[in-house]
């Protein structure tokens, strides 16, 4: 609770710095950052506060960045706003070091949320779409200054396993070292490789117009674009229409940039990204005083990461 009071603390005088109006500060959530709404003449804003323990101002820089050049090229990427001294990144003192402060336009549109009632073709075909523009700039992208994002092996959450994740996960330790040993030489090429989004996922984009507007590329790296794709189908893959899910948006991915990519590589990055995320949830939980949901979500993704990423004609052999 004090570390929650401090950080708006500290959010009220961010917004300060964009002239926010004052009162409007929300709290949104957190994952890797904080988040915060507010709003400036009349317009909704959110704030973003991240930690120099997490980011470097440079890791910072570089996706700014890559965000201003995928709109460049016609992407409806959030861009980040000036501060009334015109800087996209403010600094900020706080009790753990520094603490990286950044605004971004609001997405409009609707959050789509999945209805097995309907039919998503039309839907996934766009996500599919979309993501295909977004890689096919991507193999383009050269960084306008000295800075530079991540690879994935690079990431600070893999550099820290040690430090939250107890020798006692034995399953979890045997995959992760399993996979990093089979991604290391995986085959990589222009047209496979580059800077990606990195989360892809549902939260975090919003349909308007038959487009989709993208935020938060806090997790952009350098990875393979199958994992990309792994990212945005890995939540429908047991449903019994997720292989359909998954053509609809291989064919939507296709019109833009060609990959030749199987359901292998998929289900493998599939299974990177439930390991990954299990990492996450490790670290920003630990493993002493879970609520109840929380301790039967890693006993649930215990139980997957031991079978394996499977699809639902699996589940049914």
């Amino acid at each position: 609770m004090i570390d929650s009071i401090y950080k708006s603390e500290i959010a009220s005088t961010a917004i300060e710095l964009w002239h926010g109006d004052a009162g409007s500060l929300r709290y949104v959530g957190n994952s890797a950052n904080h988040v915060y709404s507010f709003v400036k003449s009349g317009e909704t804003r959110f704030l973003r506060l991240t930690s120099s323990r997490d980011r470097t101002k440079g890791q910072i820089e570089a996706e700014l960045d890559f965000i201003a050049y995928l709109r460049r090229g016609g992407i409806n990427a959030m861009p980040p706003i000036l501060s009334a001294v015109e800087r996209f990144i403010e600094e900020l003192s706080s009790a753990n070091g520094s603490l990286f402060a950044c605004v971004f336009e609001e997405a409009k549109g609707e959050r789509f949320r999945y209805d097995s009632t309907k039919i998503n073709k039309e839907h996934f075909r766009l996500r599919g779409r979309t993501l295909g523009q977004v890689h096919a700039l991507s193999k383009d992208y050269v960084p306008s200054g000295g800075f530079r994002r991540f690879a994935w092996n690079e990431d600070k959450l893999l550099f820290d396993v040690e430090d939250f994740l107890p020798k006692s996960e034995k399953i979890v330790w045997q995959e992760y070292h399993a996979l990093k040993e089979r991604l290391r030489d995986y085959p990589r090429s222009r047209q496979t490789y580059a800077l990606i989004h990195g989360d892809f996922g549902e939260t975090n984009y919003r349909s308007q117009n038959a487009r989709l507007n993208i935020f938060d590329f806090d997790d952009c790296c350098y990875h393979w674009f199958a994992y990309d794709l792994a990212i945005t189908i890995y939540p429908h893959g047991w449903r019994k229409e997720g292989l359909q899910l998954l053509d609809w948006l291989l064919e939507g991915y296709s019109e833009n940039m060609g990959l030749n990519v199987t359901l292998a590589d998929v289900t493998l990055f599939c299974q990177w990204r439930l390991l990954y995320m299990f990492l996450v949830y490790a670290r920003k939980w630990g493993f002493k005083n879970l609520s109840n949901q929380q301790a039967e979500w890693f006993t649930q993704k215990r139980e997957n990461i031991a079978r394996g990423y499977r699809w639902y004609v699996e589940l049914l052999s």
